[in-house]
């Protein structure tokens, strides 16, 4: 097992008893725990999460924004938003949900642990390197994954906040909906809190992390030294997007999934107008 696979947090994870399983992007992803709790006592503290496996990608350069617009279906972001966003194939039909953010004037990065996650990093790969007229039709854009840049973790549940606010002083933490630089202690990192899924105001805080490598260990094991925080797997993280969100159960099937523009636009998952992919043949209802 090369720990390049594993992600940089693997010896932590075997020092927890990790269940280590092939990835559907290639690497390996922590399937559960030894002991794990299951994911409802788990969120009464708050659960922590190394999303390494997941599709996680940076899109960057000059043409970053124009193919969000075209990829996504949701508002287009601004600088520190981040949102749950539609992405369709051209025949309308909804290949995932990500949650978008767009961390600079060229950079949205695009993040999604569901099963649907390789097919979406598919999608938007072959999106990325179409031709136009004259050369690309998104010149000057680099579609990376993102997992070596900067590791994501999750952290959720009802002590999420409490806990990840005991590391700022100088920052406070973003509101739902926005991604900004914070100082975790000593340590420079992004941190997004992530909006209501479907505008529901039941689920517990969820914040994502985007810490440097060189510190992600000493994050982890700062993290899970209070008695709130229990680790959990991907199998958990699934059944957290399953359950959590409306669309939640569609992106748990296999196969094609229609629907309509109505629950998309109930849902916050798309805009008027149809200047992104699959909007033309978006059915009605």
């Amino acid at each position: 097992m090369s720990a390049q696979r594993a992600g940089i947090l693997h010896e932590e994870h075997l020092l927890l008893g990790a269940r280590l399983v092939e990835s559907a992007l290639g690497g390996l992803e922590v399937a559960s725990y030894a002991g794990e709790k299951d994911l409802p006592s788990a969120l009464k503290g708050a659960a922590l999460a190394d999303l390494t496996g997941s599709a996680y990608l940076l899109a960057s350069g000059a043409g970053a924004a124009d193919l969000a617009r075209a990829a996504l279906s949701g508002r287009a972001l601004g600088v520190g938003d981040a949102a749950f966003e539609g992405c369709l194939a051209g025949d309308g039909g909804l290949v995932s949900v990500p949650l978008a953010m767009r961390t600079g004037d060229a950079e949205h990065v695009l993040l999604d642990p569901s099963a649907r996650g390789p097919v979406l990093a598919g999608w938007l790969g072959f999106l990325a390197g179409l031709e136009g007229r004259g050369g690309r039709a998104f010149e000057g854009v680099e579609l990376e994954d993102a997992s070596e840049l900067l590791v994501a973790l999750l952290l959720a549940g009802a002590e999420a906040e409490r806990v990840l606010s005991d590391y700022v002083s100088a920052e406070p933490l973003p509101p739902a909906g926005a991604v900004a630089p914070v100082h975790l202690d000593a340590i420079g990192s992004l941190v997004a809190r992530l909006p209501e899924p479907g505008g529901s105001s039941a689920q517990a805080p969820a914040f994502l992390v985007l810490v440097p490598p060189a510190s992600a260990r000493l994050l982890w094991r700062s993290l899970l030294s209070f008695n709130e925080v229990s680790p959990v797997g991907h199998e958990a993280l699934r059944e957290l997007a399953r359950t959590s969100a409306p669309w939640g159960e569609l992106l748990a099937q296999d196969g094609p999934c229609r629907v309509g523009r109505e629950d998309l636009a109930r849902w916050g998952l798309v805009r008027d107008g149809g200047d992104f992919v699959g909007a033309r043949a978006l059915e009605p209802r």
